[in-house]
C-alpha cells in the first residue's frame, strides 16, 4: 500500500483488523424472554399510569405521558415477540445482565426514597453509585459530578422552575 493511501486512512489490505471476540447467540428463547420483560413492564406502566389519571391534551392528567411511553413500550415488545422466532441475531444473557438488574433496582430504591427523603440525597447516592459502582470511576470524579449534578438539578428544578419536588432545603 502506498504512503497517500494510508494518509488517506484507507485500511491496509496486508494486515486484517483485529476485532474482539463475537459474543455467545442465544436462541429464540432468550430473543422471547428480552421481549417479555419490557413488555410487561409496559402493561405494568399503563395500569398505573390509568390510575394516575389520564385527562385529556387540553388538560392532561398526571398519567397522559407515562402512559404514551408505555404503550409506546407495549408496541415495540409486541413486535419484538412476534418476531423472536425469526430473530437469529441475540446474543445470550452474560455477566452485564447484572448492571442492568442493578440500574433497574437502584432506580426503584430512588424512587421509593424521593418522597420520604427528598430528592437531593437520594439524587447524589444513585449518581455516586451509578458512576462509581456500575461505571467503575474514580472516587474524586464520582464525588465530584454526583453532587454538581445534584445542585444543578436543585437549581433548575427547585429554585428556578419551581417544580414541586420534595426536598431538604
Amino acid at each position: 500500500m502506498s504512503s497517500s493511501a494510508v494518509a488517506r486512512g484507507e485500511p491496509d489490505q496486508d494486515h486484517e483488523l483485529e476485532f474482539e471476540e463475537e459474543a455467545p447467540r442465544g436462541g429464540a428463547t432468550t430473543a422471547r424472554l428480552s421481549a417479555l420483560v419490557p413488555l410487561v413492564l409496559g402493561v405494568s406502566g399503563a395500569v398505573v399510569s390509568a390510575g394516575l389519571g389520564i385527562g385529556s391534551l387540553g388538560a392532561p392528567g398526571a398519567g397522559l405521558w407515562p402512559l404514551v411511553i408505555s404503550l409506546l413500550m407495549i408496541t415495540a415488545s409486541a413486535t419484538a415477540l412476534l418476531k423472536a422466532k425469526q430473530d437469529d441475531d441475540v446474543e445470550a444473557f452474560d455477566r452485564g445482565i447484572l448492571t442492568v438488574v442493578l440500574s433497574v433496582v437502584s432506580l426503584l430504591a430512588y424512587a421509593a426514597l424521593l418522597p420520604m427523603v427528598g430528592f437531593e440525597i437520594p439524587t447524589v447516592l444513585l449518581l455516586f453509585f451509578w458512576i462509581k459502582i456500575l461505571g467503575r470511576e474514580g472516587w474524586r470524579s464520582a464525588v465530584t459530578v454526583s453532587l454538581v449534578a445534584t445542585a444543578v438539578v436543585y437549581g433548575l428544578f427547585v429554585l428556578l422552575l419551581a417544580v414541586p419536588l420534595p426536598h431538604l432545603f
